[in-house]
């Protein structure tokens, strides 16, 4: 005789049906397609924070040493008259060593020498001769401006190189020269006619500087927009002399557009800004401020949608773009302090 009950129970204990399998499949999906949605928005916003933060380090980083560099220019101790200096060089009108226009701009890269390559089209350059305040003093007098080395403290380390160069300055004058020697227990730089190029056209340094005047080594700056190194598109470069090899600084810095003011009524106030193009030649040393306007981007494509707008840089525009790139402009104004105070 059957046992109805077992029966019954066995009855109950069937597998599970179609209908259960795909409602949790759906289920499944559902669960997975939500844990997948919240890790994209995720990442998408961790990759648009770090791209913030990394274009936002960029432009500060490019705007500070930018100024940092543009308030030296032209830096001549207590020296005001730019007329006064005396470049013994036997080149001094070369592009390295015109170390009477303080600050020099070119249009769109217009009319650079070779040293400086590979700049990004429809980007300014800036150059800024400037001198690196390490305060050194002379301990003697010149007793002939035509003969004497320069004397400094013993300094150790020596704060010269042999082929550096060099500027010394009083309030009354100053000269430009470079180093074809360097004693450092006897503080004795020598600069004697020849040399290594560019060299000295003479010895003479047109003056009689004392002891107490300051001597500085000097040297031209040039900061470019040139593709990185790493791939990620445009970057602020410098390169310092012409020798160094170019430094990449800032990933990031696409474009910079350059403004330079005129004092044109010699009250050390800008009374018009022009871009460089419009600058004449003799004018560079009446420069006493600039503008400067740099576009910077994140270096991480698609952290963001296509951008239609057009930037605009100092009455420059630039874009759109559609890399989905996050970008921003970074303008400032600074004054060449050593020009306008």
């Amino acid at each position: 005789m059957f046992n109805r009950t077992r029966i019954a129970g066995l009855q109950q204990q069937r597998g599970v049906g179609l209908v259960e399998i795909m409602i949790s499949l759906v289920l499944g999906l559902l669960v997975t397609g939500a844990i997948v949605q919240i890790y994209l928005t995720t990442k998408r916003q961790n990759d648009m924070q770090t791209s913030l933060t990394g274009r936002q380090e960029s432009g500060r980083f490019a705007a500070q040493i930018i100024q940092r560099d543009a308030q030296m220019a032209g830096y001549r101790g207590c020296l005001r008259d730019v007329n006064t200096v005396t470049n013994t060089l036997n080149t001094p009108t070369d592009f390295l060593y015109r170390y009477d226009r303080h600050v020099e701009g070119f249009e769109n890269g217009a009319g650079l020498p070779g040293s400086i390559a590979n700049v990004v089209p429809n980007t300014d350059v800036l150059t800024l001769r400037t001198v690196d305040d390490s305060g050194i003093f002379t301990t003697a007098t010149l007793a002939n401006a035509s003969s004497d080395p320069v004397t400094v403290a013993d300094l150790d380390p020596a704060p010269f190189a042999v082929n550096d160069i060099a500027l010394i300055t009083d309030c009354g004058g100053a000269a430009i020269f470079q180093v074809t020697g360097f004693d450092a227990p006897t503080g004795v730089i020598a600069h004697n006619q020849g040399g290594t190029v560019p060299g000295n056209s003479t010895k003479n340094l047109n003056r009689r500087f004392g002891a107490g005047s300051q001597v500085f080594a000097i040297r031209t700056t040039t900061y470019y927009i040139r593709n990185s190194a790493n791939g990620t598109g445009p970057a602020l470069w410098r390169r310092s002399g012409g020798i160094a090899a170019p430094q990449e600084l800032a990933e990031g810095v696409e474009n910079m557009q350059l403004l330079f003011g005129l004092d044109t009524d010699a009250n050390q106030t800008a009374d018009e800004y022009r871009a460089a193009d419009n600058v004449p030649a003799n004018q560079w040393r009446n420069v006493v401020s600039m503008q400067v306007a740099l576009l910077v981007a994140g270096v991480a494509d698609g952290v963001a949608e296509a951008d239609p707008r057009t930037f605009t840089l100092l009455g420059e525009g630039v874009g759109p773009f559609d890399d989905g790139r996050l970008r921003r402009v970074v303008t400032f104004t600074v004054a060449l302090r050593n020009r306008v105070a």
